[in-house]
């Protein structure tokens, strides 16, 4: 019959020992162990329910975008312009929401408001720099609005400041430049008119560089 183990002798056994005393150390860290698993936990909920939250947000504003849209194609502007404003203001950081903007800018042009279409497009124009699709058309409607308000000045100055940062519409250039031309005359500048038309001269062709030049020599006098 084997000899009985004292507990003295258990206790000077390195493999019982280093078993107790590795059982110690975890009761010891238990609860930091489980505060951790905890903390883990939440964090993962969070990451999911703020994947979920944007993913959800851009749904909506994806939606309310589209009603906005299909108000202004019916001509209702004061249901689009309200939803737009509220597609801005709910969903600003996404895509629709920063289109809406512009979108608010171009009802009031439609509706006559052409101050307020100025303060609309300067706002989209400053805070559309990740979704700069509209940036053109929203200088462009800016430009109209002032010239609708008779304030030449102000529309040749937005038609330079375009074609010297289009985004979209490369195209345009010419364009743009001959209107800014033509809002300089109107408000009483000729020097800076010709001073914008005149290098136009040298890469125009055919007719349009004829009428550039018949332009020119009236501006002259």
């Amino acid at each position: 019959m084997a000899a009985r183990i004292s507990k003295r002798q258990m206790k000077q056994d390195p493999f019982v020992e280093n078993v107790l005393r590795a059982w110690e150390y975890t009761r010891e860290r238990q609860q930091l162990f489980f505060i951790a698993l905890i903390v883990v936990i939440i964090a993962a909920a969070l990451v999911g329910w703020g994947m979920h939250s944007r993913k959800q947000a851009r749904v909506n504003a994806s939606s309310q975008f589209a009603d906005a849209l299909a108000a202004y194609r019916t001509g209702d502007l004061k249901t689009a312009e309200e939803l737009f404003k509220m597609t801005t203001k709910d969903y600003a950081s996404t895509q629709e929401g920063v289109y809406a903007q512009y979108f608010v800018g171009k009802c009031a042009l439609d509706g006559g408001r052409y101050l307020d279409a100025v303060q609309a497009f300067d706002k989209y124009i400053g805070t559309g720099v990740r979704y700069p699709f509209f940036h053109d058309a929203a200088m462009e409607g800016k430009a109209v609005a002032y010239e609708d308000e008779h304030r030449y000045k102000e529309a040749g100055e937005a038609y330079l400041e375009l074609a010297k940062n289009l985004k979209t519409n490369f195209f345009m250039e010419t364009t743009y430049l001959r209107r800014a031309g033509e809002d300089f005359r109107l408000a009483g500048e000729t020097q800076r008119a010709i001073e914008i038309l005149g290098p136009l001269v040298d890469k125009a062709t055919g007719t349009e560089r004829r009428d550039l030049e018949i332009e020119l020599e009236i501006l002259k006098g």
